[in-house]
């Protein structure tokens, strides 16, 4: 019963009372582990039963339990954080279960007593004693304050014992026929003159999972420079030949949006988000606490040399799909792109942009809003639009 009504107390929380998909999935992992029903506590049944997945569907693919027990284990944190919490029940869910802890509220410890000795103290022992102390406190304090802001952004992927993920996106490339080759090299005229009315399908043919854009490639150089200044050991995979296999479980670096799919994928539930408006012929990065914003945009109609300012997202963020941190650098055109990607690689641009960042900006995740002026097709300095840390 005790149980039960501190499930209610959490469900009727702000941090769950708006979110249904939450609330679903806390109820069903509760009530389960109360009943004993630990079968039903598995990934694909939780599917099934929260989500009306179809029985034999594919958890790689379709990750949605892993997401939402990632945002519970998030707002069960933010619920107890809160002032009045410390005598309630704790419900918590472990990373890597959806099996419940359910514990006690912690108790004040007893105190010990302590016989206290006649004996004539010896200062010599006392004062080598609190020197130990100041200097492992000092050690404490001081290091991490001597890390550069770039040090303390990037240090859950240089500080991982293994192989970071640069993963890369690869947009909807054609190889076209020796003739239609000839044709554009002509200004798009014929050997005659004339221009064609329309271009056979079979002189045109995909290779999407062999090329990348100037612009993305730029910023692989930029993160691999970086990486190897840092001894870390990179793999480089292309966005259309990347599993899921491949990333969890690895910190990653994605580069690219709208020709990165894992950029969507893995961001797409983040306040900035990259959207596609097909009514309106616009790419844009949205918020989602001020949605009526719509400046952030670049229509798809206009040809890359004539925008004027491209958009980018910046993100790092501890992701429930891979378990792993996750660095995004993505612009809605490759000039935005690659302005994120030298903003993560610029040391005076990093540390400028943290100068203002809340305590402890390290172990949060953050998401950074980018302009940059487009001049001849290249981008110009990086300018930060929108922060957020959480």
């Amino acid at each position: 019963m005790e149980v039960q009504d501190q499930l209610q107390r959490i469900l009727s929380s702000s941090q769950f009372k708006n979110s249904k998909r939450c609330s679903d999935f806390l109820r069903q992992v509760v009530e389960g582990a109360a009943e004993g029903r630990l079968d039903l506590l598995k990934e694909r049944s939780l599917g099934v039963s929260v989500f009306d997945r179809a029985p034999d569907y594919d958890t790689n693919q379709d990750p949605i339990v892993r997401n939402t027990a990632g945002q519970v284990r998030k707002r069960l944190a933010q619920y107890y954080h809160e002032p009045g919490r410390e005598g309630e029940l704790r419900i918590d869910l472990p990373p890597g279960s959806y099996v419940p802890e359910i514990s006690s509220p912690a108790s004040i410890a007893p105190v010990i007593p302590i016989e206290v000795s006649a004996r004539p103290l010896d200062w010599r022992w006392i004062v080598a004693g609190l020197g130990g102390v100041l200097a492992v406190l000092l050690a404490f304090w001081l290091i991490p304050s001597a890390q550069s802001p770039m040090q303390r952004f990037w240090s859950p992927l240089i500080n991982y014992p293994g192989t970071v993920v640069l993963c890369v996106g690869q947009g909807h490339t054609y190889r076209l026929t020796p003739e239609l080759d000839q044709y554009y090299d002509r200004g798009q005229r014929t050997a005659d003159g004339q221009r064609l009315e329309s271009i056979p399908a079979g002189d045109i043919s995909p290779v999407f999972d062999r090329y990348v854009a100037l612009s993305d490639a730029r910023a692989v150089m930029r993160f691999g420079a970086l990486f190897a200044r840092s001894g870390k050991d990179v793999v480089l995979q292309g966005g259309r030949s990347t599993s899921l296999a491949d990333l969890r479980g690895k910190p990653v670096v994605l580069v690219g949006a709208f020709n990165n799919d894992w950029t969507l994928r893995l961001t797409g539930e983040l306040r900035f988000y990259f959207e596609f408006d097909s009514d309106r012929k616009v790419e844009i990065v949205r918020d989602r606490q001020s949605p009526e914003n719509q400046s952030w945009q670049v229509r798809t109609d206009t040809a890359i040399p004539q925008i004027e300012t491209d958009y980018a997202i910046v993100t790092r963020v501890h992701n429930p799909t891979t378990e792993q941190t996750v660095v995004v650098a993505a612009g809605i055109r490759g000039g935005g792109t690659s302005a994120a990607s030298e903003f993560l690689t610029n040391e005076t641009y990093l540390t400028q942009a943290l100068e203002s960042a809340p305590s402890g900006w390290e172990r949060k995740n953050v998401q950074f809003v980018l302009s940059t002026k487009m001049f001849s097709g290249n981008p110009g300095p990086p300018t930060i639009v929108a922060a957020h840390f959480w």
